[in-house]
């Protein structure tokens, strides 16, 4: 019986890396999404694989993305939600903050995509029990925020020293949460989360099996960036630990995975931006069919409920 895989994609626009960044450019909303997305709708199309697009609220606010996000609509694919604002420090927002930014993009992709979203990833994985509690209260059928890592010390570190900023210039009381040693024991197969609200399905990034060290292809390609070779090999032997353990992965995309050095030369110092656009489509090809081989592979609402088990709060 083959196993199961699912793809999903964080559809980060530039203003929401610039912002990071630094770069008080990121208030006039520049956007990628018209050049990249029809990329992506093509490569993914000419592989015949679904993919849960994470949409941010505020890109449907202009005619050129929401057309553009359309178009991954009209390819098939499954639209969760990735926030109003795309803030990575959600879980330190007070809990009616927390809720606007989940319904104003709730309904921005609800008349956008025909459905409303019944998924939610918190931007830069800053999930919390309150915020969980909302999602089951509102209907939501599934999260995705977990990140079941140890390297959330290594993260701020990176931060700090690449110059990163945590949070805007003009916000003094927020940061973004980074994984804790607690996330990076929680499991990596789908199951059920009790929430104060009612029972809510959790379906991981997948991180590697025992290590807990990230696979996501933006790492992937960061290691890329020493060793071709050696990235292959870290992503190969993800694979074979997550049969070994029986391990459906699922594997997170991001809009820069389609971008190269090139293409968005102010982005440089975001992991994986120094390769080209034509190397990094390559071993993202590579990854894409080791993922496929021997799996079944599907959108994340459709994963999260494959070999779903009890209730871990």
């Amino acid at each position: 019986m083959p196993q199961v895989a699912s793809l999903s994609l964080d559809l980060d626009n530039r203003w929401a890396y610039q912002r990071s960044l630094g770069d008080d450019a990121w208030r006039d909303r520049p956007s990628y999404l018209p050049e990249v997305i029809p990329r992506i709708v093509d490569f993914l199309g000419e592989r015949g694989l679904p993919c849960t697009m994470f949409v941010v609220g505020e890109d449907l606010t202009r005619d050129q993305d929401a057309a553009a996000i359309e178009r991954l609509v009209a390819a098939g694919h499954e639209i969760g939600n990735h926030s109003q604002s795309h803030l990575p420090w959600m879980n330190a927002l007070p809990a009616d903050e927390v809720e606007r930014e989940i319904a104003a993009a709730e309904e921005a992709i609800t008349g956008v995509a025909g459905v409303r979203p019944v998924g939610f990833r918190a931007p830069g994985f800053g999930w919390s029990d309150e915020l969980l509690a909302i999602l089951a209260r509102r209907g939501y059928e599934y999260d995705s925020s977990v990140f079941p890592t140890f390297i959330g010390p290594v993260a701020r570190l990176y931060v700090k020293l690449s110059g990163i900023r945590q949070k805007p210039a003009d916000d003094t009381t927020t940061q973004q949460r980074f994984s804790t040693l607690g996330d990076a024991l929680r499991p990596l197969k789908p199951h059920t989360i009790a929430t104060a609200a009612g029972v809510l399905r959790e379906l991981p990034v997948t991180t590697m099996p025992l290590t807990r060290a990230p696979i996501h292809f933006t790492y992937v390609s960061f290691l890329a960036q020493k060793s071709r070779s050696m990235a292959l090999a870290y992503w190969q032997t993800a694979m074979g630990l997550c049969r070994l353990r029986g391990v459906g992965p699922t594997l997170l995309l991001h809009p820069l995975d389609f971008l190269g050095e090139k293409d968005e030369p102010s982005l440089a110092s975001i992991p994986g931006m120094r390769l080209s656009r034509d190397a990094k489509l390559s071993l993202l090809s590579e990854v894409l069919n080791s993922l496929s081989r021997g799996r079944t592979v599907m959108t994340v609402g459709e994963h999260a409920w494959e070999g779903t088990t009890d209730a871990h709060g």
